[in-house]
């Protein structure tokens, strides 16, 4: 029965990965569908960029949410909710990777979505919190110089998966090193890097042509 239970949530955690954060902000607070504005997807960046930041950031916040709620949950209910097998392999990632497929692939409006970088970066923190954060950390750095979302996303993806190579082959053989979570949990976030590289495939042509969107620093106002 308990098996049951983990297929439902990982359904839970697809539906509440496919609420298309950015969409409902712009219809609610200023009638607009962000899908005909900006790169025409859902993601929390072209919140920001159709909206602006006041509201697109809370695009950001819940997308990442959707990556972390169902792992919270089944931490609260339970190990036999996320410890599964002889092996006691820790399933907690898996929650949060039907949540990025649903946030890339939402079955709300028609299967188009965002990018998949916040609802990652949900999961993360909800596995591996300092992870997450210097993530982030790096994310916003990189963004600071450059002022291009694509880029800055691309090389944060790019660190948290040397992380989690780092982790899976520098740890074994210690005290406590689960091998079957750890090589899943590597696993999971090449699968989320794969896809934030492949959904990020037009804006790394632009990059290249030098055409791709960049935020523009803003202008102190004359005293």
């Amino acid at each position: 029965m308990t098996y049951v239970w983990i297929g439902l949530l990982m359904v839970l955690s697809y539906f509440l990965g496919s609420i298309p954060s950015g969409l409902i902000i712009g219809k609610v607070f200023k009638n607009i569908d962000i899908r005909q504005h900006g790169s025409k997807n859902t993601g929390a960046t072209n919140a920001i960029r159709v909206l602006g930041f006041k509201y697109g950031v809370w695009a950001f916040v819940f997308d990442m949410a959707k990556g972390a709620m169902v792992i919270f949950i089944v931490f609260l209910l339970g190990p036999q909710f996320y410890i599964v097998s002889d092996f006691d392999i820790n399933i907690a990632s898996v929650y949060g990777m039907m949540a990025v497929l649903g946030h890339v692939w939402p079955i709300y409006i028609n299967f188009k979505g965002g990018k998949a970088v916040a609802t990652s970066a949900g999961m993360i923190f909800a596995i591996e919190p300092f992870v997450a954060i210097t993530v982030i950390i790096i994310f916003f750095l990189v963004f600071f110089f450059v002022r291009i979302v694509s880029l800055s996303s691309t090389i944060a993806a790019i660190s948290a998966l040397l992380y989690f190579i780092f982790r899976t082959f520098v740890e074994i053989g210690r005290p406590n090193f689960n091998q079957a979570t750890r090589i899943m949990d590597l696993v999971i976030v090449v699968i989320l890097a794969t896809i934030i590289f492949i959904r990020h495939r037009a804006n790394y042509k632009r990059l290249a042509l030098g055409t791709e969107y960049k935020f523009a620093r803003k202008k102190k106002k004359d005293a």
